[in-house]
């Protein structure tokens, strides 16, 4: 329930603090004072998209905030994902300035998306989109839906997870279908690619090691130069002379201590200078010149080469493909009976997907009858004689199961059902409006409706009657409601008029709730359209102390 609005330079509005209690709270007063900026507060609070434009002139910054009261178990799970601190109200801010606009609950800063997650929690604005969407005919299966959302959740659920494992099914066998069709179109030509790269002997890192084989026998001659100079060089008596020196360093250092330390270090080495140069001998003396192994390895460089050209990939992309084409070749041996257990596993599937359709369509038309008695009875509370019908028409499994849904209407007795978007008339779309909202209240259990003139395109006795419909529902739920109507306006528990005025030379909108007899006399206004008689007030009294 809405308890506080608080508005701060939104256009004409500088800054209005205003209460709302339980029950049927009217906000009327002339066109264009500001009674729709209220509405699109609102509307902004509960996640309309904010333009700068709104931002009252002269000013840097607009602000909306709200204070409800909640009570609904989901919605304090929602909020509890959102990491927003648990309370029995929530504050709902909006502040916006020409470069951004920030969003709050509860003080945490949330998104336009958060906001839209919670706002059907808190309150259902009537508007003139509202026209559009009753009388749009795809939105009439949610509507359905919506009415006993608790009640048909599950079967959707189940439903859907019919239709998730049913299309994954539907998925793999046509992939399957699809390898088939390649793998005949295409099997001499795998079969080719596969021999010819199983001949390659294609071995992974190969290309590397061949390169540096071919390296070295390609500069044999530097090489075979460079590696008989080293083994000149450690034939020579290199080891003798180091062996001399450090019997040297042993009798220096008798006398001289300091000369220990060169002679412990070099000892050190000694031997393993020995081994090095013992290891170099032999590979000095294997080293030769294989010129078959040079014509080989250049062979299998050419013959490396050309097929990377060939196929457009390195030796290792070449390898992964070799083993690709080996599974799909024996992928081919036995697809023909992977498709045929696929196909009868897609069936069966199938058969699921409908039953589960059916027992989703069957918990729908029973929930369909239940509007159709109530949408009945609050037309004939607004003195329409009318007949109403959910039609269901069976259509191929979607997302949305095998429903479809029209909405059929005969507010003329003996002219038969008709469309509903193509039969109503604007004074009959208010009432029917009217008795969607209220039954639609109740099922999803909104705790505030505001209606911005509901009651357009009515008057007299159908006035009135929308008059006691509006009340009825503020006895279950807290009602706001923008009306230029005496019929609607006495009916309420709280009146509150809104002015424009204008002071130095700038324009104003305020907000003022009325005693009974400013109530009064603002009844006997919209009566009169101007000019108020003493029997117009006397009417007005009548009117007002009736309800």
């Amino acid at each position: 329930m809405l308890q506080r609005l608080t508005i701060s330079n939104l256009a004409i509005i500088e800054n209005v603090d205003i209460s709302f209690k339980e029950g049927f709270t009217v906000l009327t007063g002339p066109t264009g004072a500001g009674k729709s900026l209220v509405i699109d507060s609102l509307s902004l609070l509960l996640g309309d998209r904010a333009s700068s434009e709104l931002i009252r002139a002269g000013e840097e910054k607009a602000s909306i905030r709200g204070e409800f009261i909640i009570s609904s178990k989901r919605l304090e799970a929602i909020l509890d994902k959102m990491e927003i601190p648990p309370s029995s109200s929530l504050v709902v801010e909006r502040t916006i300035t020409k470069n951004k606009n920030t969003i709050k609950i509860n003080g945490t800063t949330v998104t336009l998306f958060d906001l839209n997650k919670i706002s059907p929690f808190l309150a259902d604005i009537h508007s003139q989109f509202d026209y559009a969407k009753i009388l749009n005919h795809d939105n009439y299966l949610s509507m359905v839906d919506g009415y006993a959302y608790e009640r048909i959740k599950s079967y959707k659920n189940e439903y859907s997870l019919a239709l998730e494992e049913y299309n994954r099914s539907s998925k793999e066998l046509s992939l399957l279908e699809e390898q088939k069709r390649k793998l005949d179109e295409n099997r001499d030509f795998y079969l080719f690619q596969s021999k010819e790269l199983e001949d390659a002997n294609l071995i992974e890192g190969e290309e590397e090691s061949n390169e540096k084989e071919l390296s070295l026998l390609k500069n044999y001659d530097k090489v075979y130069s460079l590696a008989k100079e080293a083994d000149e060089i450690i034939r020579e008596d290199f080891i003798d002379r180091l062996y001399d020196l450090n019997k040297d360093l042993l009798k220096l250092s008798e006398y001289n201590a300091s000369y220990e330390e060169a002679y412990k270090k070099l000892d050190d080495k000694y031997y393993e200078i020995v081994d090095i140069f013992d290891e170099l001998k032999k590979k000095f003396k294997s080293f030769d010149y294989d010129p078959e192994r040079l014509n080989v390895l250049q062979q299998r460089e050419y013959d490396l080469n050309s097929l990377k050209r060939k196929y457009r990939k390195s030796v290792n992309e070449l390898i992964a493909y070799r083993e690709e084409l080996k599974e799909l070749l024996k992928i081919d041996s036995n697809i023909d009976e992977q498709i045929s257990e696929k196909a009868k596993e897609k069936d069966a599937l199938y058969k699921n997907l409908i039953a589960k359709g059916e027992d989703l369509s069957k918990v729908r038309k029973q929930v369909a009858k239940e509007i159709e008695e109530a949408l009945k009875k609050n037309l004939s509370d607004l003195l329409l004689r009318a007949e109403f019908e959910i039609e269901f028409v069976k259509v191929d499994p979607n997302e949305n199961g095998i429903d479809e849904v029209n909405f059929l209407i005969e507010t003329n007795i003996g002219e038969g059902k008709k469309n509903l978007e193509k039969t109503i008339s604007g004074g009959e779309a208010s009432r029917i409006m009217l008795a969607f909202k209220s039954i639609f209240l109740f099922s999803n259990k909104i705790e505030t409706a505001i209606f911005d003139e509901i009651d357009v395109g009515i008057s007299g006795e159908a006035a009135s009657a929308v008059g006691k419909k509006i009340k009825e529902i503020s006895l279950f739920r807290q009602v706001i409601a923008i009306t230029h109507l005496p019929q609607v306006a006495s009916k309420s528990d709280h009146h509150i008029l809104i002015e424009k005025i204008i002071k130095d030379g700038r324009t104003y909108s305020i907000l003022k709730e009325l005693s009974l007899e400013e109530k009064i006399e603002q009844i006997a206004k919209l009566i009169s359209g101007g000019k108020v008689t003493e029997k117009q007030l006397e009417y007005a009294k009548e009117m007002v102390l009736e309800n």
